[in-house]
């Protein structure tokens, strides 16, 4: 059973004979109500603190358990975005490293094509050198033969003189005319 200041104020002792001496009593009474009423306001103001103190307390814990909750999301967002950016640098890396593979290939073949073409060109320029030489030699023989011919009086009965002319002029002009007169088209 609780006190209160009220009921003691108003408690009434019985009265003996031999009892103790009443404005004594009384007076302590009153120290004693002033105290406990104290007291009393004391208990109700701290009770009323520890309960503000107990919301505060669950609103801290709930705050943490949302914080800790929000960083274990963080921390596995995060680990998560790490991952997801590892594989991507390392499809970009990878895709880079076939482009540039395909690249080198491409360059290779047409290097080869290149060389190709150029010994291709080469070889038709030494061909041709070659027959430009022999006709320049086969017109020298010739003109060292007109010579002779002019000589004896035989001058222009040699059918050499115009077919090598036609061959250097088929070389120079592909359009030339054959030795009818008709154009052809000669391709080299």
């Amino acid at each position: 059973m609780k006190i209160t200041p009220i009921e003691i104020t108003n408690k009434d002792f019985k009265r003996t004979m031999r009892g103790y001496s009443t404005d004594e009593v009384d007076e302590f009474l009153d120290e004693v109500v002033e105290d406990f009423e104290a007291l009393y306001r004391e208990n109700a103001s701290l009770k009323e603190k520890i309960e503000s103190f107990n919301d505060k307390l669950a609103y801290y814990s709930n705050l943490e358990k949302t914080l800790q909750s929000t960083l274990v999301l963080a921390q596995n967002t995060a680990e998560s975005t790490k991952l997801q950016a590892e594989k991507e640098s390392e499809h970009i890396i990878e895709n880079a490293k076939e482009k540039a593979n395909t690249m080198m290939e491409n360059a290779n073949r047409e290097n080869e094509r290149l060389k190709r073409e150029f010994e291709k060109s080469r070889m038709e320029f030494s061909n041709f050198k070659s027959r430009i030489l022999n006709f320049l030699e086969s017109q020298i023989s010739t003109f060292s033969n007109s010579s002779d011919e002019i000589e004896r009086g035989t001058l222009g009965t040699s059918s050499l003189k115009v077919a090598g002319l036609h061959e250097i002029e088929k070389e120079f002009n592909p359009h030339a005319e054959d030795e009818d007169g008709n154009q052809e088209i000669i391709r080299g």
